[in-house]
């Protein structure tokens, strides 16, 4: 039996008769079923799935009335409202956006489903009229609920084409501020791989990298009971896919000079501060010759040593080997450093 590879997005658009954002909709609604790219590469729409859409009838008037948006003054239309009652029922959570685009003013132009606007209108007619006191006065307060319906609703599907846990815990992950993800996700091995997991959430192509920031904005989860609703719904994700298979990547090495890189501090390696502070910096080690480790200036192989300036600083130094001009051309140090290294000469 021959292997169904799959339809580029572009090939199935073209035989389904529809526009590229026709398609990217269908595909993200769930009309359209897709399958994974061979060897990593982007999904693919499978042949069986335009023979369906094909052998169905009516394309693509049926399929194309189906991913019809509108906007706010299209919308406001189908409702037979003024388009301000529009936005103020999609700025109450009445109305859920589908998608959206940025304009050239770098602004936000909300889309909705005409299928579904016409629905609302049959099941809801008593919101077109008079709004209820408490709904009506949600857009007064400065709330606007658009951007949080269309993350649910986007999420929603992310999470139920999602391959598995992993997959899963990458789309709430894509939604969460970056400090409550590093506290629910504190290995970076895990982080990473969430982030190569990450599904392509935002639907628009931004024309510049203003608009891109817009759109971006509009992905991080704002409220506190929705960031919590993220949270948990991640926790939950996380224990299933720790569970099956588990994401820990190779530690990194230390590198070849690093006294570390063999498991145990080196001799005499004192830890300077760079916070700027006159706090003297902590030895991570004591060796011989070190500040506070007994041993003399005579002492036969003296190794680094630990001198405090006048700032109170700790630096490490290493006395030279002889006392000639070629060993003072090698040492500098601070002319506090130099005192009190003098007085400690027999």
């Amino acid at each position: 039996m021959a292997i169904d590879d799959g339809l580029t997005p572009a090939r199935a658009a073209r035989l389904l008769e529809l526009k590229s954002t026709e398609l990217d909709l269908a595909l993200q609604l769930g009309h359209i079923d897709t399958a994974p790219g061979s060897a990593g590469g982007p999904p693919r729409v499978p042949r069986r799935e335009v023979d369906r859409l094909r052998d169905a009838g009516g394309l693509p008037d049926e399929l194309r009335e189906r991913l019809r948006t509108v906007g706010t003054r299209e919308g406001a239309g189908l409702l037979a409202i003024s388009p301000e009652r529009f936005t103020r029922l999609a700025r109450a959570g009445h109305l859920t956006p589908v998608t959206f685009s940025v304009n050239r003013y770098h602004a936000v132009v909300w889309l909705y489903l005409a299928e579904e606007l016409r629905r609302f209108a049959r099941d809801h007619p008593a919101l077109l009229g008079r709004a209820p006191a408490g709904r009506r006065a949600l857009p007064r307060q400065g709330e606007d609920r658009r951007p949080r319906g269309w993350r649910a609703r986007r999420l929603d599907l992310l999470v139920r084409a999602a391959a598995g846990p992993w997959q899963r815990a990458a789309a709430l992950a894509a939604v969460l501020p970056p400090a409550s993800l590093a506290g629910l996700v504190p290995d970076s091995a895990e982080r990473a791989h969430l982030l190569l997991l990450r599904p392509a959430f935002i639907p628009v192509r931004a024309r510049s990298a203003a608009a891109r920031q817009v759109a971006e904005r509009l992905l991080a989860a704002d409220r506190p009971e929705e960031i919590h609703r993220y949270r948990m719904g991640l926790v939950r994700e996380l224990a299933e896919a720790r569970r099956m298979c588990p994401a820990s990547g190779p530690a990194m090495p230390a590198p070849r000079d690093d006294p570390r890189a063999a498991g145990a501090p080196g001799p005499g390696v004192v830890e300077r501060a760079h916070t700027g502070s006159a706090r003297p910096a902590r030895a991570v080690g004591p060796g011989p010759g070190a500040v506070g480790s007994g041993a003399g200036p005579g002492s036969a192989d003296p190794g680094p040593a630990g001198v405090r300036t006048r700032t109170g600083r700790r630096v490490a130094v290493r006395r030279p080997a002889g006392r000639g001009l070629l060993g003072r051309l090698r040492l500098w140090r601070p002319r506090g450093a130099r005192a009190e290294a003098s007085r400690e000469r027999p």
